[in-house]
């Protein structure tokens, strides 16, 4: 299948997804912990489960990609798990033990991970996680700047995006936190994307100053750009010179990345992530536009003081 085709059944996938009601959602065999077998424990490797049966072919159906193979930790990549979710807030590692269901790691992704929501015979919520396990072996740069650099076309050593975090820690230090932040907001429901669900009241929720709907900024906040590319390339991809726009766009707006401005979900995931970044261990997110091997533009997030949820729910979440 290619890849704009695919773009478009993933969207549309979405499209019917919340065309549900919540009581309809609830009744879909891929919502519910049955699906997934069990039993539930809180263990954090007890979740860990292989990739087989029927959560092998729902993420092999997803993502159109039938070449996922299950991919077994090994010692080194369990102690990397084990000190990266110690670096998680208490509050985000007790709903992370309390509420994550299931945990599959991937070898074949080019992701970094995705996280649903899923629910009990009592209609308790949880969630499964799929995570891509080569981010246990490149670098948190490499891994940001591959992720930043999917968006355009025609990069190369001398002309591309440069994303500074750490060289120190591994790309899975960024793909468990964020991961995390989503399973905090769907339990908690901090995003209000409930609302989108078909028969659901709007909400009142504080996301609506910055978010016109769940993938649109408001129109002070919006670019032209922001819906003509896709990550991962699931989709189009612009010029590279559009980096500069971008970049610049970035530094007016309250959202922490180019990736946090594509949708109030993954804006709450980057922002929460890079404020425990900088909490825990002092690092920041800064891309660079590099044309001819110069840097043609920048953007720190340090800098920038806009960012909408650092005080309003990032320092009542990250208390350490």
């Amino acid at each position: 299948m290619k890849k704009k085709f695919l773009i478009f059944v993933i969207l549309l996938l979405y499209s019917i997804l919340f065309a549900y009601t919540k009581d309809e959602l609830i009744q879909l065999p891929a919502k519910q912990t049955d699906f997934y077998g069990g039993p539930f424990s809180r263990e954090l490797f007890e979740k860990v489960r292989a990739l087989q049966g029927n959560p092998a072919e729902y993420i092999a159906a997803f993502d159109d990609c039938y070449t996922y193979k299950n991919h077994e930790l090994t010692a080194e990549e369990k102690k990397l798990f084990q000190e990266y979710f110690s670096y998680l807030p208490p509050k985000l590692q007790a709903c992370f033990l309390d509420k994550v269901y299931a945990i599959y790691f991937i070898d074949g992704m080019v992701y970094g991970g995705l996280t649903d929501f899923i629910f009990d015979e009592n209609q308790n919520k949880y969630c499964v996680m799929y995570l891509n396990s080569n981010t246990f072996h490149i670098n948190l740069d490499s891994w940001l700047t591959h992720r930043d650099n999917t968006i355009f076309t025609k990069t190369d050593e001398l002309n591309r995006v440069k994303v500074q975090c750490s060289d120190k820690y591994k790309g899975f230090l960024h793909v468990l936190t964020h991961e995390a932040v989503h399973v905090y907001d769907y339990i908690n429901e901090i995003t209000p994307y409930m609302d989108f669900f078909d028969g659901q009241e709007k909400s009142e929720s504080e996301f609506y100053k910055y978010w016109k709907d769940k993938t649109h900024p408001i129109k002070k906040y919006n670019h032209q750009l922001l819906s003509k590319f896709s990550y991962y390339y699931f989709g189009n991809q612009i010029p590279l010179k559009e980096a500069k726009n971008l970049i610049k766009h970035l530094s007016t707006t309250p959202f922490s990345t180019l990736y946090g401005a594509k949708n109030f979900q993954d804006d709450f995931a980057e922002t929460l992530t890079f404020y425990i970044f900088k909490k825990k261990l002092n690092l920041n997110y800064k891309i660079e536009y590099i044309s001819n091997g110069k840097t043609k533009a920048s953007y720190s997030l340090e800098e920038n003081p806009n960012i909408h949820v650092w005080d309003s729910l990032c320092q009542n979440i990250v208390v350490f």
